[in-house]
């Protein structure tokens, strides 16, 4: 019985040994008919996208860094306002569900004048300045929205949104960049409203249209005091090289077709996908066609012609490309424009929570979209740290009374890269 009972271990044994070469082999063979092996197992054990696909760029939550925000509880106490709130802070990610749920549940009424909006305001609300026009469903997209879902027709640029009480349910009132309002009803109640902004304690804030400067936007936020603000340093990253740049954005990094400009300004690298110039200060120009092979340089289209929001996540991988390429800083939106030829998609700088602007009003990282592919940018490439030392800055009434002299400009708070090593923030009218 014992010498039956090993003779049928062993023969089970060696089944077991049949079957696991026979799985070795079929393993290793499957390679040959549908992809390597690497691609196989990463398949079998990723269920998210590789990183860095335009897919994943649709997550737009990193979009804006900062905003401005008015919170009125009510208007006999005064407001509460804050410039340049983080995104990330407590007190926006207690107001964005609000805006987001209001625009999912949007119904227009219309276009309205300035002082219906400005009579809403005296009641309960939330007012959100982006700081920068965009069209309105990469908002609903950087709020966590569904843009299919929404129901909005509107055709202007969104620069502000308010949520108002003046109903049983909340009010939406759209700002755009060109001063147009529409108002919308939505199926937010407005009990919702009220007691988020009643968390706001009243700190001396307002908007311009309420104060003695008319000659001011109107809607201008406007604060008493100002926490103290540091001052930044800026140098070129140590990643700031040719090859990492030729890696990052497709280029053959050891070619040949390359020469020095006279004097050392800039290196030009001429090839596949088209032509780069990498300057000694920092500043990279691309120029190519819009049939270049790189898939880098190629919008993804779900239909005829790409969405804004196609358009985007294309720009911000390219974006993310020459960031993480040189260590950079991080680049945030600046503004997305549709031209006659196709898209203009420009990215800046911050430092903390305040922007970083160049001289010239132009952004860090300005790129050219035309016949569905980016054929041109323009990068400045930089590093920014903050420093413990603190800007010396007016007071903000000063500001405010010297900003009014030139009518029709708004008043913000920004580092100004001059090309200095050490950038002061300063109050700038625009």
């Amino acid at each position: 019985m014992r010498n039956r009972k090993d003779t049928i271990d062993h023969v089970q044994n060696f089944v077991l040994l049949l079957l696991s070469l026979s799985a070795l082999i079929l393993l290793f063979r499957l390679p040959l008919l549908s992809g390597s092996l690497g691609s196989q197992l990463q398949n079998l054990l990723t269920a998210a996208p590789v990183a860095g696909t335009q897919q994943q760029a649709q997550d737009l939550t990193d979009l804006i860094p900062s905003v401005h925000l008015v919170a009125t509880g009510d208007s006999e106490y005064g407001r509460y306002s804050h410039l340049y709130l983080s995104t990330g802070s407590a007190a926006f990610l207690e107001v964005s569900p609000l805006l987001r749920e209001a625009l999912g549940s949007s119904i227009e009424i219309g276009a309205t004048a300035d002082q219906t909006l400005q009579e809403a305001l005296e009641t309960p609300s939330l007012y959100l300045d982006l700081t920068i026009p965009l069209p309105l469903d990469v908002v609903i997209a950087w709020l966590g929205g569904d843009t299919e879902e929404a129901r909005m027709t509107y055709s202007q640029e969104v620069r502000a949104m308010a949520l108002t009480t003046e109903e049983a349910t909340a009010m939406l009132y759209l700002y755009g960049a060109d001063g147009s309002i529409f108002r919308y009803e939505t199926a937010l109640p407005s009990s919702a409203v009220q007691e988020t902004a009643a968390s706001f304690a009243p700190n001396g804030g307002s908007f311009a249209f309420e104060s003695n400067y008319s000659p001011l936007k109107p809607y201008t936020v406007l604060v008493s005091s100002l926490a103290p603000v540091p001052d930044v340093q800026s140098s070129l990253p140590d990643g700031y090289t040719a090859y990492n740049l030729l890696t990052a954005l497709d280029f053959n990094a050891h070619t040949n077709s390359r020469y020095t400009e006279q004097g050392g300004a800039a290196e030009v690298v001429e090839g596949s996908p088209g032509t780069l110039r990498i300057g000694a200060d920092g500043t990279v120009t691309y120029t190519g066609e819009p049939e270049t092979a790189s898939d880098l340089y190629q919008i993804s289209s779900s239909g005829e012609a790409p969405t804004s929001l196609e358009i985007l996540a294309a720009a911000r991988q390219l974006a993310a490309a020459l960031t993480e390429g040189t260590s950079a800083s991080p680049l945030y939106l600046l503004g997305i424009q549709e031209t006659a030829e196709g898209y203009t998609v420009s990215f800046h700088y911050q430092a903390g929570d305040l922007p970083v602007a160049f001289p010239d009003g132009e952004g860090a990282l300005v790129l050219t979209i035309q016949e569905g592919a980016i054929t041109a940018f323009t990068y400045r490439c930089r590093s920014y740290a903050l420093t413990e030392q603190e800007s010396t800055l007016l007071p903000p009434a000063m500001a405010i009374a010297i900003a009014s002299l030139r009518p029709d400009t708004g008043l913000s708070l920004s580092y100004v890269d001059n090309g200095a090593e050490t950038l002061s923030a300063r109050w700038l009218a625009d």
